[in-house]
């Protein structure tokens, strides 16, 4: 349990290494406050789906809700995919052009990177993976990715080459790993 829980947090965190790895390419900095601020946005809303997700197994059977949570981990594994191998863009949130991203920005950021938090949480309840460990896993992920991807650019050149495609199909085909092997 715990590892799909860790493979699930991670999953949901692949986007800010690619963040952690393109804002620095072009010369945007994420100081330690806004990744504090991105963890507690990411692990507050990965909290309140869980709250959500619990609220929901009360009106819906148990077999249901598996199938739910299943078929949800699985259409966000296919979403992953599909947007990393189609979408061009990636979206820029340095809004004031300053080089660093300020606590506001911050914000916007650690909600856009949560979002898939959202339904990745009712479905986590959903398997019957709930834990309170897991928004604090997820919150620290993302602050750990972010800071692992400036780190990288600082340290390998050969980093700058990495496709963002290739982390979207990965965090996708995790997604998908982990609803199959609640099936079995």
């Amino acid at each position: 349990m715990l590892l799909q829980i860790i493979v699930i947090s991670i999953s949901l965190s692949i986007d800010a290494l690619g963040i952690g790895i393109a804002y620095p390419l072009r010369g945007v900095v994420i100081g330690t406050m806004a990744k504090g601020v991105i963890g507690l946005i990411s692990g507050g809303v990965m909290f309140l789906s869980i709250v959500v997700g619990k609220q929901i197994t009360k009106y819906v059977p148990p077999d249901v809700m598996m199938l739910l949570g299943t078929a949800i981990l699985v259409l966000m594994g296919v979403i992953y995919i599909r947007n990393s191998l189609f979408s061009d863009e990636e979206a820029y949130y340095d809004l004031d052009q300053s080089k660093k991203i300020e606590w506001f920005e911050a914000i916007i950021l650690g909600v856009a990177l949560s979002a898939d938090s959202i339904s990745a949480g009712i479905a986590i309840v959903a398997i019957g993976l709930e834990s309170t460990f897991v928004p604090i896993l997820v919150g620290f992920t993302q602050v750990g990715f972010l800071s692992i991807g400036n780190y990288l650019i600082k340290k390998f050149a050969k980093v700058k080459t990495i496709n963002s495609k290739v982390c979207g199909v990965f965090s996708g085909a995790l997604l998908i790993f982990i609803a199959i092997i609640r099936c079995l």
